[in-house]
């Protein structure tokens, strides 16, 4: 019996090094990218109505991309291309729950754990959700090691804590039986974790420090229970539009049943979805000083946090560049090179938006370029990169003499 060879499947480490687009070199408090990308019947970013987003823009309705759905694919993909042994985070409000697991791990009962980890979670300073004891009140940008810290505090101080978790058992019991409301306005949070040491509350606390955590550093989290948990965003990330307008397509669509048989026709089901067609013009800035004022908080040395900041500018730069929200990509296939990419350090950071007022005519691709490269003629771009991918071999535009061009 012949053994197949197994598949080498990891991606050329090469490759992704050049992939990288590395603006560390250029002098100025700010970092720019713009950048512009053809898209053909995706929908990358849906309403509540599962239309693609638009919006009006010179009295034309273009493809439109949320700003959040942007900052949601570049962090994943800081996550993903950098180094793995960089500390990372993570968006969520299951806390109490992943701590929960890590003590079940290491051999805690189920029953013990959950109010065992809504204790500790509220010992720091976070609200628990009353209606649910293994979610926080609200979402948050955490440390990915947290739960496992969380874990390592309760456990050594667990016969210490004795009475406040049976304390939190009973809380969570008369939650969940309905002895507090479960409709409010606005979702009310358990009530704080009551008489923990302040040793224990310490050391619950520093589970949330944000490190040299890129991801933190770069996009800041929201996190008002704790005592400097707030983090300012030292990146601004505007909603993408189309520079053309929107070509919005109906798909109608069926679904055959394959063990349909006896003579019975038909569809198993009828449906529709709409996609949408445009160029995209994307925009994003990068605050240099906020990044590096971000990143020693961690109280790290200043060499290390200076690489520390030029390793996020260069994971940040190239993320916001190429990452794309992958919405229903299984059956449009939405990957797609950016046409034209610029990276560079300015002492203002300017969107090109006001260029693509007048929508532009066709080709709108190489057209577009050019707006772009006469609007950073007068745009005070010092210094930086662009990168340009023509699939039909189109002469790139002409850009600053200070930005250095190159290819994909």
């Amino acid at each position: 019996m012949n053994t197949a060879t197994a598949t080498d499947l990891a991606p050329d480490p090469e490759a992704a090094r050049a992939q990288f687009i590395d603006t560390a070199g250029a002098p100025g408090p700010f970092v720019v990218v713009h950048s512009l990308t053809p898209l053909h019947a995706v929908n990358l970013n849906q309403d509540m109505f599962q239309m693609p987003k638009q919006g009006l823009w010179g009295g034309v309705e273009r493809m439109r991309v949320s700003s959040q759905a942007l900052a949601r694919a570049a962090r994943i993909w800081v996550i993903e291309h950098t180094e793995k042994e960089r500390p990372t985070a993570g968006r969520s409000r299951l806390l109490p729950q992943q701590t929960a697991r890590r003590l079940q791990e290491r051999g805690v009962d189920a029953a013990d754990a959950v109010p065992a980890a809504a204790l500790i979670v509220a010992a720091a300073g976070v609200n628990i959700s009353q209606t649910n004891p293994e979610r926080t009140r609200t979402v948050s940008l955490i440390p990915a090691d947290a739960p496992d810290r969380l874990a390592d505090v309760v456990l050594r101080h667990w016969d210490e804590l004795a009475e406040q978790r049976t304390a939190m058992e009973e809380l969570i019991s008369q939650a969940l039986l309905g002895k507090v409301p479960r409709k409010t306005k606005g979702e009310k949070a358990l009530n704080p974790a009551q008489g923990i040491p302040e040793e224990v509350a310490t050391a619950a606390r520093r589970a949330f420090d944000p490190s040299l955590i890129d991801s933190i550093a770069l996009f800041g989290r929201m996190l008002t229970e704790l005592p400097d948990g707030t983090v300012p965003s030292s990146v601004q990330i505007a909603h993408a539009l189309s520079v053309d307008p929107m070509n919005l397509i109906a798909d109608d669509f069926t679904v055959r049943d394959d063990w349909q048989d006896h003579g019975v026709f038909g569809s198993a089901h009828i449906g529709q979805q709409y996609l949408a067609s445009g160029t995209l013009y994307r925009f994003a800035a990068l605050d240099r000083r906020e990044l590096r004022r971000n990143l020693a908080r961690s109280g790290a040395d200043p060499e290390v946090t200076e690489q520390a900041a030029q390793e996020a500018e260069r994971a940040f730069v190239t993320a916001i560049a190429y990452a794309l929200p992958h919405a229903r990509r299984s059956r449009t296939g939405s990957a797609v090179r950016p046409l034209l990419i610029v990276a560079a350090s300015c002492d203002q950071p300017l969107t090109a938006d006001a260029a693509f007022e007048v929508p532009v005519p066709d080709p709108v691709g190489p057209n577009a370029a050019e707006r772009l490269a006469r609007f950073l003629h007068s745009a005070g771009v010092r210094a930086g990169v662009a990168r340009w991918h023509s699939p039909t071999d189109d002469t790139p535009p002409d850009l600053p003499p200070t930005l250095t061009l190159g290819t994909p």
